[in-house]
């Protein structure tokens, strides 16, 4: 694993509500109304759709880029004219999606605090990847996926007849908490004290934690693995 983590600069909340904004109206749903699809992954310098028609959505700094084109992200209304279809604003009534609000508003997109948010969902991946790699067969593990209502970097693993599933992810930041975080969500609840965090039914280990590590991938891995070993042992 090599992607650094930096200090979030002051730019970050903004950019990270708009670029939510941005693909849970226009990315997410340019590939949903080809193939009923909404989940993105991790690219260089953002995020992308998977493929859709031939065609694969990104966002790269402050730019959308398809088929080859980029182009400068402006409004919402204008991302979804360059991807082919309207603003998707029936979303708003997803759970934790953002207020798409005026549809010709400039989005603040800042580009220091952009790469902050792919290297978060880069550095998220790999952590997760990790994980996946020493999945049982019975885990049943999914692929990496960012959701676009939640904004972020997932996985789902572990038997669930057994009450032994759990959503292990990378949040950029939410309206419980205000930098990233990484996260283990069992679907039974909370099963043990470890699972104490206030804002939802699981554990979270905050971006400033991470920063503050000697090594924070391994204090990443060391903190999924913990969740995953406690949720393994649930009976």
């Amino acid at each position: 694993m090599t992607t650094a983590l930096k200090p979030l600069p002051e730019t970050y909340a903004r950019t990270r509500e708009d670029l939510h904004r941005l693909a849970v109206y226009a990315v997410s749903p340019a590939q949903r109304l080809a193939n009923d699809e909404i989940i993105m992954r991790s690219s260089h310098g953002g995020f992308e759709t998977f493929e859709y028609d031939g065609h694969v959505a990104r966002v790269v700094d402050d730019r959308l880029v398809l088929d080859g084109a980029a182009h400068p992200i402006t409004t919402l209304r204008d991302a979804a004219s360059f991807l082919g279809i309207e603003p998707d604003v029936g979303q708003e009534e997803q759970f934790d999606v953002p207020p798409h609000g005026d549809l010709d508003e400039a989005l603040a997109i800042d580009l220091e605090a952009a790469a902050v948010l792919a290297d978060w969902f880069e550095f998220a991946t790999e952590v997760l990847d990790v994980l996946r790699h020493e999945a049982t067969p019975e885990d049943d593990v999914t692929i990496v996926r960012i959701w676009p209502e939640h904004f972020d970097a997932a996985i789902d693993m572990g038997d669930a007849a057994a009450g032994r599933r759990a959503t292990y992810g990378g949040s950029p930041g939410d309206r419980h908490h205000a930098e990233p975080y990484l996260y283990a969500s069992p679907w039974a609840g909370r099963i043990d004290s470890f699972f104490d965090d206030p804002g939802f039914k699981g554990a979270a280990l905050p971006y400033s934690d991470l920063l503050a590590a000697g090594e924070p991938a391994a204090t990443a891995v060391q903190f999924l693995r913990e969740a995953r070993d406690r949720v393994r042992r649930h009976a």
